[in-house]
């Protein structure tokens, strides 16, 4: 790997969790193990492991805090919790290895662990190619510019706004690079048993969302432009399978998902629940719907 190249890892400086039980609670460490639980929930299918958000806070009311109760309520498969994750002990190697997919060594909490293999990630320039993400012409079945496919449409009884652009397509379809890039997550838990990949595209970030979790690359890989990369997953809840596209400028940092009070907007206030960097793909996804992979 090239030295200027930087490493992104799962890792915390210090202790989350229940202040009285000595957490330190650095807003950095604790937004990590909030977005670690999120996914390990997703992943596991288990709600009590959700921390209901990611915002870096830890209530003055532990014993009602979501993010202390989900620790807890992970820690409760293996030993008697005590609402912390200690850095290197058994709480965040357990975490770890669900969302590395890993086996972990049992061994008491105050136990030490090597550190988390590093993920590769880079900032690589689009190279001028732009291609729409299907190959084939009839794929999508349907617009993404109305109806609930568009980006801004009511969700959750408007309680929230469509945070992407969905296009049709069966399960199993091959989704392609929008433009080179590299992979910097993924594939991870995303949403009703489907997976998503966030991939640098220079001057945006794309997540494509909604896919097979056996994706062509990984974190790390570096992908040309109209290159297959990721196959249409099938959502459990619904008849529609789809990709899930959403696009970032990249002027903020952080998880894409995020709390009501740090997220975008839309003009009449209704959250999208992701990063204030997000733009809408719908011009993008105009410009390019004749631009198809070979």
């Amino acid at each position: 790997m090239p030295d200027n190249i930087p490493a992104l890892k799962y890792r915390i400086s210090n202790s989350v969790g229940r202040k009285s039980k000595g957490a330190v609670n650095a807003p950095h460490d604790v937004e990590t193990v909030q977005n670690m639980l999120r996914l390990a929930a997703m992943i596991e299918g288990d709600q009590k492991l959700d921390p209901g958000g990611v915002d870096g806070t830890i209530d003055a009311d532990e014993s009602n805090d979501d993010t202390v109760k989900a620790i807890q309520a992970f820690q409760s498969r293996f030993f008697k919790p005590d609402g912390v994750v200690g850095v290197g002990k058994r709480t965040w190697r357990e975490l770890v290895a669900i969302l590395e997919g890993d086996d972990v060594d049992e061994g008491d909490e105050t136990s030490t662990s090597p550190s988390v293999a590093a993920i590769p990630v880079t900032s690589a320039p689009a190279n001028g190619q732009f291609f729409f993400p299907f190959k084939e012409k009839d794929f999508p079945t349907q617009d993404w510019i109305q109806g609930i496919r568009c980006f801004g449409a009511r969700r959750s009884g408007g309680r929230r706004a469509h945070a992407g652009c969905d296009l049709y397509a069966p399960v199993g379809t091959t989704i392609h690079a929008i433009t080179s890039g590299t992979v910097t997550l993924g594939p991870y838990a995303f949403y009703d048993g489907t997976y998503a990949l966030e991939v640098d595209h220079g001057t945006f970030l794309a997540r494509y969302g909604e896919i097979q979790k056996n994706a062509v690359v990984k974190a790390g890989d570096r992908v040309a432009a109209g290159q297959p990369i990721a196959k249409v997953g099938k959502l459990l809840s619904m008849k529609n399978s789809m990709l899930h596209l959403e696009l970032y400028d990249k002027s903020a940092t952080g998880s894409l998902t995020v709390k009501n009070k740090l997220t975008k907007r839309t003009a009449k206030g209704v959250p999208f629940m992701r990063r204030e960097d997000l733009i809408d793909p719908t011009k993008r996804l105009n410009e390019w719907k004749d631009k198809r992979p070979i």
